[in-house]
């Protein structure tokens, strides 16, 4: 499984120089008339620029290499049936980074790598219920960020509300899922 970029919470001057291709000296002109907001490193004379602050920046004044500095969100498509999950994985890769899993064992070790922004988590899984996993998995992890939820089932009208609502699933699809509205509501959430 390829590693995953690390996610940056701040550019230095050297850094933000270098994607978008100026000195640093200009980089620190741009902070100091306001125009890039910053903050200093205490008892320090550098400064850090935030990563949504350097997007916001680079768009506002139609920066090339934006894409360099947002990583591409990232999807975990937890399913059983590798032809739906492979069918999923093929719908949204040209936009996301998207990895499968077939079971809730392997969906926890690839949680932990590959840290998705989005969960596309199968209701029925051989080992362990898909509701059980978002509830005490996904979204009751302590001091962790937890991604959305799309619990996906074909036995949706057997599946109580109450059970949903319980899980923490943000989301619920009823299989067979219409990619457009899959790609929407995914759009919706997160990006």
């Amino acid at each position: 499984m390829p590693r995953p970029a690390k996610r940056r919470a701040f550019y230095t001057t050297g850094d933000i120089a270098r994607l978008c291709q100026v000195t640093k000296k200009t980089v620190i002109n741009w902070i100091d008339s306001g125009k890039l907001n910053a903050y200093r490193i205490p008892g320090g004379r550098h400064r850090r620029v935030t990563a949504a602050d350097l997007a916001t920046f680079m768009k506002g004044y139609g920066i090339p290499n934006l894409e360099r500095l947002l990583p591409r969100r990232r999807i975990l498509v937890v399913d059983d049936d590798p032809d739906f999950a492979g069918l999923l994985e093929d719908a949204l890769r040209d936009r996301y980074d998207v990895l499968t899993a077939a079971t809730a064992l392997e969906a926890a070790t690839r949680m932990e790598e590959f840290q998705p922004d989005l969960v596309l988590l199968d209701v029925r899984l051989p080992d362990v219920s898909g509701l059980d996993v978002c509830r005490h998995f996904l979204k009751g992890r302590a001091g962790g960020r937890a991604p959305a939820v799309f619990v996906m089932s074909a036995y949706g009208r057997e599946l109580e509300r109450d059970a949903l609502s319980r899980s923490g699933a943000d989301v619920f699809l009823s299989k067979p899922v219409s990619i457009a509205d899959l790609r929407r509501r995914i759009r919706g959430r997160v990006g």
